[in-house]
């Protein structure tokens, strides 16, 4: 299998595989006193924490509660929520994990359902106002409630009106096919602008190009997603499928800047933001830097549609990702912490959310308020989902699945297996990784 450096390992791989080397005994200094009404949270560096510092202000003007929101780079809050998890401390109330990381926190035994909290709490969580599917996704473990979104986005296709009007095209290509053909038109090295923006250089940003594509073709039989079905065998060359959504990704390469395969999200985003590229798909939580003018030379000139697909008669999936709130296992106050995740999460906190520039909107009442949607046009695809389909669907350990695959992806992208091989090899390990992990009988 080949290997792949920490310099272009995803964050979640570097994230995880750290963590992994720090379990079993493992010490944690006493965190910083606290208030005596006080509730403390760990996040992530996301916009997010923006509308979450910004809730807290309101949450504590109407409780007389303090709340204390610590964020950390990616990598680093994952590892630190480990170290928190293992060690049982109590230094942290909530904790806002990827959900991605979410399983594996409830395989240990590191948050606790919220169910018996709800049952004693006067203001409880909206579930039904969120946007359908999104909390089935990934909050509702072995029939309880486990966390609550507090952010979510889907993937979403990037394309530079200028370009599109100059080249003569009127509308965001609705099909792989026109994809390439518009990559291929759209191509301008010479003025240092590409027809597509690709990150194969980083494992989540490469597995989720070549996702999309594979969410173009039937699902499998008995299955929630297109990588595995409900009995954890691998699907990956189910009507090799795999091998085609592979093709997919390799026929737009000739059209993507020089540099690619060294391209995680912050460069490929950097790069579109620079005007280096025509179109660009990634989850839209990416995007709102590419709305600013002061980071992004393209603020008025990008417009956003969903993705394309393989046949406009087939029935559309797109992968949903996002941002879940827990509630630590020995969080100190509880009862408390459930009623911050009550209140951020009402349409009230939406709307602090959504005004502290936390994009990721996670109730349903959002998408018909034209006054976030003109905020955050990214917003807009939404609407037009059909499917909304979870990355994880019953599998703790995806961090080690998705390092599987895509160490087979890049080695077709970069040249060093033919696409039929690398996914034939990523099937057979991932059956193996199946059942070694106990999951596949």
């Amino acid at each position: 299998m080949m290997r792949v450096s920490l310099t272009t390992m995803t964050r979640r791989t570097a994230a995880m595989l750290l963590g992994a080397t720090m379990l079993g005994a493992v010490s944690f200094a006493t965190g910083p006193a606290r208030a005596a009404e006080e509730i403390r949270i760990i996040a992530t560096g996301e916009p997010y924490g923006l509308g979450l510092k910004a809730a807290a202000k309101v949450f504590e003007e109407k409780t007389g509660i303090k709340v204390s929101v610590d964020q950390f780079p990616y990598s680093d809050a994952y590892n630190k929520e480990v170290l928190l998890g293992t060690a049982g401390s109590d230094e942290y109330d909530l904790m806002v994990l990827d959900c991605i990381w979410l399983p594996i926190f409830v395989k240990n035994k590191w948050v606790q359902p919220l169910e018996p909290l709800e049952a004693k709490a006067k203001q409880k969580i909206e579930w039904n106002a969120f946007l359908p599917g999104i909390v089935d996704a990934y909050d509702v473990i072995d029939g309880q409630h486990w966390a609550a979104p507090i952010d979510f986005f889907i993937e979403v296709l990037a394309y530079r009106t200028d370009l599109f009007e100059k080249a003569g095209l009127k509308a965001p290509p609705k099909t792989w096919d026109e994809f390439k053909v518009y990559a291929e038109k759209l191509n301008d090295p010479a003025n240092n602008v590409y027809g597509v923006v690709s990150m194969p250089g980083e494992q989540d940003g490469g597995y989720s190009e070549w996702t999309v594509r594979l969410a173009s073709f039937p699902m499998p039989p008995d299955s929630t997603q297109f990588v595995w079905d409900r009995k954890f065998n691998a699907m990956l060359e189910h009507e090799g499928n795999g091998k085609k959504a592979l093709d997919r990704w390799l026929e737009i390469k000739p059209f993507t800047a020089p540099g690619a395969n060294e391209m995680g999200y912050a460069e490929a985003t950097n790069a579109y933001m620079q005007g280096n590229g025509a179109m660009y798909i990634n989850w839209y939580g990416f995007f709102p830097d590419i709305e600013n003018p002061e980071t992004s030379k393209v603020a008025d000139k990008v417009a956003y549609a969903l993705p394309p697909v393989e046949t406009l008669d087939a029935k559309r999936h797109d992968y949903l990702g996002g941002y879940q709130i827990a509630i630590a296992a020995n969080a100190p106050k509880p009862d408390a912490a459930y009623e911050f995740i009550a209140f951020v999460t009402s349409h009230e906190g939406q709307e602090i959310m959504l005004e502290a520039g936390a994009s990721g909107a996670y109730r349903t009442d959002v998408y018909d308020n034209q006054k976030w949607l003109d905020k955050f046009p990214f917003l807009v695809p939404v609407k037009d989902t059909e499917v909304l389909v979870p990355l994880t669907s019953g599998l703790a350990e995806y961090v080690e699945m998705q390092r599987l695959i895509y160490d087979q992806l890049f080695a077709a992208w970069a040249g060093q297996k033919e696409s039929g091989a690398a996914i034939a090899e990523a099937n057979a390990g991932l059956d193996e990784l199946m059942k070694s992990l106990g999951y596949q009988q």
